[in-house]
């Protein structure tokens, strides 16, 4: 749930991904301050891989309301590929930048290895590691190493931590970060997520996202709509929708 939400419902108190660049990637990738782990505005890496031999296709739209500097947009597409292993890898392409404006084009790739998964031994462990490249500047932005952990709580409940490094190549600064999520499902097909996140380069400012998440054709599609807010400071309001396909199989 970030639920690969990231991937499945999401992690509810936790997340991973980023908004810097401009304000944008200075701070550490295409989505939200210091973390730039692709995928969606969550940001939280879960301890889950995708099944074996599928793909999973996702794209998301984010909306970034900074009362002191205008508003922001970005747009992210996805796709993870895992075949027999206890590994997945995948590569994402967008663009983000002031509303009104060309956006300034992005790559980010990806790879997660469990060492422990949830389905098999009731709690999931493993890394997680990516690289985010600026077509602007036609270079390497940002490195990140994390560490999820996944551990199920009865039939309803999931939670997810994350505690990792992210480095910055234009500043040479390597900076900490960790996410705390939940996940719950109400219903069959509906899931409420929370998150909280911060890193090492201003743990004053925590951020938080709350959303819902809908499975429908057995699992197959996922809509996602969620909103995020910087709780100590309030200086900016999060936008998120994001649609995820899991019908690829090979």
């Amino acid at each position: 749930m970030l639920r690969h939400k990231l991937s499945l419902g999401i992690a509810a108190l936790g997340a991973a991904v980023t908004l810097a660049m401009n304000p944008v990637a200075a701070a550490g990738g295409p989505f939200g301050k210091g973390f730039p782990i692709p995928g969606d505005g969550y940001r939280l890496i879960e301890a889950e891989l995708i099944d074996r031999r599928t793909g999973r296709f996702e794209l998301w739209q984010q909306h970034h309301d900074k009362r002191s500097i205008g508003d922001e947009m970005a747009t992210f597409a996805n796709l993870n590929l895992r075949r027999a292993g206890n590994w997945q890898a995948g590569m994402g392409l967008g663009s983000y930048g002031k509303e009104g404006e060309d956006g300034a084009a992005f790559a980010n790739v990806q790879a997660k290895q469990m060492w422990r998964e949830p389905h098999r031994d009731g709690y999931g462990l493993g890394w997680a590691a990516g690289m985010h490249y600026d077509y602007s500047n036609e270079r390497r932005h940002d490195h990140y190493l994390v560490i999820p952990a996944t551990v199920r709580w009865g039939e309803r409940t999931t939670l997810h931590a994350n505690l990792g490094a992210t480095h910055n190549n234009q500043t040479d600064d390597t900076e900490g970060l960790w996410a705390l999520g939940m996940d719950f499902r109400f219903t069959e097909r509906w899931d409420v997520i929370l998150q909280l996140s911060d890193n090492t380069e201003d743990d004053t400012n925590i951020d938080g996202i709350a959303g819902i998440s809908r499975s429908i054709f057995n699992d197959l599609v996922q809509l996602d709509l969620a909103y995020g807010r910087e709780f100590t400071s309030g200086a900016h309001d999060e936008y998120y929708f994001g649609i995820r396909f899991d019908a690829i199989r090979f």
